[in-house]
């Protein structure tokens, strides 16, 4: 057989080379398209096995709550009394009399056990607004000094890290700092200050004073001021709110186009007047972090119940003591009764709802601003 040429054998392995291309080729593309075909399914099992988890808890609960949903109803929100025990009431007739039977015994009735959620509600929600109000207003001072003012690797570095370092704090230590540091500068240093600066003032006489009610004589009692109290557990989540809308906040201004500033200064803005527009630009993403951090507050359990006094009421004054409904889960659970057990889980259910509705809420809001500003 004759020898190809140089030239036949480059010919022929040219058009091997031409035949096996398109085979590569379509090998792979069947990776490819194999590849996709299982991240798509994966990020698809991703989503709905999150949306079915939320389904499973919200089942759950709802099962394991619903001697209490059965028996309360939605009288369950609008009661304030949380009484696990029954009640030896004496009888009384029309005349306000106490009545006995022939042997000369007291008649007694036997209230049964009360749950009512409206006091740990209450709680839960003014403890959170409180923690916001002080919250981020120092939160948003921080992101601006951090994307605006401070040197990025000299200050705003290392200042970032330390507030970052924040949330990684146990809830556990900062309970022990607020029993051990903020309850007693509250009891010996806030509290006496507040009352001598406001407590003559007609306006902010609630703070320090209650009005008691016995045999329909009503008089005003001082309140005590000893550091535990709603004041004091919503200062506790306040700090422990703070670095989660801080970084945050300071992820969403960085993401501000420097267009924006750098126009508005060229056309004579001041810095607040830059800054402004700034927070106005960003004001989606800065509502979200503020909801992120009342999301925070209103779930944390063990540093607002070592401090904020746990009892059940609704008192108007800060300085009273408080519950939330997490610090109620936290201080009943463990040693509850059925009925009381269906009650905490109901409360549980309550508070997971209203997480969800603040989220679908702030979501509906975000996205609302979102579309106006997109159409101006």
């Amino acid at each position: 057989m004759k020898p190809l040429s140089d030239d036949a054998a480059a010919d022929t392995h040219a058009e091997t080379a031409r035949r096996a291309a398109p085979s590569r080729s379509r090998g792979r593309s069947t990776r490819l398209r194999l590849g996709d075909t299982l991240l798509h399914f994966a990020a698809r099992a991703a989503g709905l096995g999150v949306i079915l988890l939320l389904v499973a808890l919200l089942v759950v609960l709802t099962k394991a709550a619903w001697p209490s949903i059965q028996r309360d109803g939605l009288g369950f929100l609008t009661e304030s009394t949380w009484r696990v025990n029954e009640l030896e009431v004496p009888r009384r007739d029309a005349d306000g009399a106490i009545v006995y039977d022939d042997d000369g015994e007291m008649i007694v009735d036997r209230s049964p056990p009360v749950f009512g959620a409206a006091s740990v509600i209450f709680g839960t929600l003014v403890s959170s607004l409180v923690a916001l109000l002080l919250a981020v207003p120092l939160s948003l001072g921080a992101a601006l000094f951090l994307v605006r003012i401070a040197p990025r690797w000299k200050i705003a570095g290392p200042v970032a890290f330390f507030i970052e370092f924040l949330a990684a704090i146990p809830s556990l230590a900062y309970g022990v700092w607020g029993i051990f540091v903020l309850v007693p500068f509250m009891a010996n240093v806030v509290g006496p200050i507040a009352r001598r600066t406001l407590g003559d003032i007609p306006l902010f006489d609630w703070l320090f004073f209650r009005t008691i009610t016995v045999g329909g004589i009503s008089s005003r009692a001082e309140i005590a001021i000893n550091g535990w109290g709603m004041l004091t557990g919503a200062t506790v989540l306040a700090i422990m709110i703070l670095p989660i809308i801080t970084a945050i906040s300071r992820d969403v201004l960085r993401a501000v186009p420097r267009a924006q500033i750098e126009a508005s200064l060229a056309l004579g803005a001041t810095w607040w007047q830059s800054s402004r527009l700034m927070l106005t630009y960003a004001r989606a993403g800065l509502f979200g972090a503020v909801i992120l951090g009342f999301a925070r507050a209103a779930g944390e359990t063990m540093a607002v119940t070592m401090v904020i006094g746990n009892k059940n009421q609704i008192a108007a004054s800060l300085f009273e003591p408080a519950q939330t409904m997490a610090s109620l889960l936290a201080t009943e659970f463990a040693e509850a009764v059925p009925d009381q057990r269906a009650a905490l889980l109901h409360v549980a259910l309550v508070l997971l709802v209203m997480s969800l509705l603040i989220n679908v809420a702030a979501r509906s809001l975000v996205v609302g601003a979102g579309s106006s500003r997109s159409s101006h």
